[in-house]
């Protein structure tokens, strides 16, 4: 088709549009495929957004405030920057830890929750993409010779089997409350909704399916608490409370089916741990101190391999943690892992997204983003109440948050293109939310920016 006659069939807007939702979704494609490319387009959209919003936005009464939650954003990825540089310059010898360009991204935030709200006008069709890709992900990734096997699924998309289990938890989680969405909105033609609803139905199932041919104890046990949560969140967060509440007893009678169904593969895989685990805990509650009783784990030639390896990681992670505990050792941390207490261990990922941020900068990161997050999740459970959302984006968002801040306990996800997406993407949605409200009159700002 000649070039004059497409653009009047497709306006300078719907081009405009097209090209906005493709950014969101490669922002999240980490979910789907492990590669950096969310970066690339996240900075190509931060510039020029950031230019508008200070040059024109920012001069207008009415434009809306990043807050004091987005200057707290700001002013940590200041102090990160220049303890960086401070340490670079005066202990250069000590050289450098990898990954902690991570930690200045939350400058970022605020400004990505602006591109969204400026440019995201039809969230219904990105979530329709979101669905479709998805389910064309979990069909490809699908190892039904593992699963009949019982042996490891292949990860065609992902650097491990860990991350990739993670990314198909992630997509779980979405699907229900998507479905539940669909349900009962009327609006919708019932051939579309019907369609859109067993593909996220499928995609869910087939997720599962995924979860379990890889093996990841962490996520297993990430997800066995998240689901039955976000099943309550259905159960109990809509109008049609009964329904939904038959509804949600159906898939968690179909989930505990597929749990007995795989009982033994699942014990196979995890039981030793989950052995292991419990007496851990049991010594620790009985009063045996918490770094005696891991050492005690870790002599135990009886405990799985993986198991003592993460407890020689989390152990020697917290010796240096405790040499400064409010502020952590920066950005030269890993001049000290170099004298860790248990060197067995040769790598410097410590499998513990709350330990790499404490042995970086100790309690003070952990209430950073503490208040960060809590201060978001308020901010999409206020969006939700007024309206602003639906009810199912809450839903998913609480169950996915829940699920990301388990899976972190055994695994340096925060380090990974998975773990920093979704942690960019969950804060822009709350700073999204937070501007919504402040248009809708909802909230009233009272700081400069």
């Amino acid at each position: 088709m000649p070039g004059g006659q497409y653009k009047k069939l497709v306006p300078t807007d719907t081009i405009k549009e097209i090209a906005c939702y493709t950014a969101l979704l490669v922002f999240i494609s980490a979910v789907w495929v492990e590669t950096d490319v969310y970066r690339y387009v996240a900075l190509a959209t931060i510039l020029p957004v950031s230019a508008y919003y200070l040059y024109k936005d920012f001069l207008t009464e009415e434009t809306v405030r990043i807050g004091y939650v987005g200057l707290l954003c700001i002013a940590w990825g200041l102090y990160v920057l220049v303890r960086c540089l401070y340490s670079y310059y005066l202990h250069r010898d000590f050289g450098m830890g990898s990954s902690e360009g991570i930690y200045m991204l939350p400058a970022l935030y605020p400004i990505s929750g602006y591109a969204v709200f400026l440019f995201i006008r039809r969230p219904f069709i990105v979530v329709c993409c979101f669905l479709l890709i998805s389910f064309l992900v979990a069909l490809y990734s699908l190892d039904v010779a593992a699963i009949l096997g019982g042996h490891r699924a292949e990860t065609p998309l992902h650097s491990n089997p860990i991350h990739a289990a993670v990314g198909q938890g992630m997509i779980v989680l979405c699907m229900l409350p998507f479905a539940n969405y669909l349900v009962h909105a009327s609006e919708i033609r019932p051939a579309l909704r019907i369609g859109l609803a067993v593909m996220s139905i499928a995609t869910f199932f087939v997720g599962l399916a995924n979860i379990y041919a890889l093996e990841s104890k962490g996520v297993w046990l990430a997800l066995a608490v998240a689901l039955p949560f976000q099943l309550f969140l259905l159960a109990t967060m809509h109008r049609a409370r009964q329904t939904v509440l038959v509804a949600a007893v159906v898939f968690f009678i179909a989930v505990a089916a597929a749990v007995v169904v795989a009982w033994d593969g699942i014990m196979a895989v995890a039981g030793t741990t989950a052995d292991a685990t419990a007496k851990l805990l049991s010594d620790i509650l009985s009063g045996t101190g918490v770094l005696e009783a891991m050492d005690r784990a870790i002599e135990n030639d009886a405990n799985p391999a993986s198991f003592r390896e993460r407890l020689m990681l989390w152990a020697s992670a917290i010796l240096i943690w405790v040499k400064d505990p409010i502020f952590g050792q920066g950005v030269t941390w890993l001049h000290e892992w170099q004298a860790r207490a248990y060197p067995e261990t040769d790598f410097n990922l410590i499998h513990n997204g709350y330990l790499e941020i404490a042995i970086r900068y100790g309690i003070a990161g952990l209430a950073f983003y503490a208040v960060l997050f809590s201060w978001a999740i308020r901010q999409v459970w206020r969006a939700k109440r007024a309206g602003i959302i639906d009810p199912a984006a809450f839903q998913a968002y609480m169950a996915v948050f829940l699920f990301f801040c388990i899976t972190i306990f055994s695994n340096s996800n925060i380090r990974l293109a998975l773990g920093e997406s979704y942690m960019w993407f969950s804060a822009a949605f709350a700073f999204y939310c937070y501007y919504y409200l402040q248009r809708r009159g909802l909230v009233k700002v009272t700081t400069w920016m």
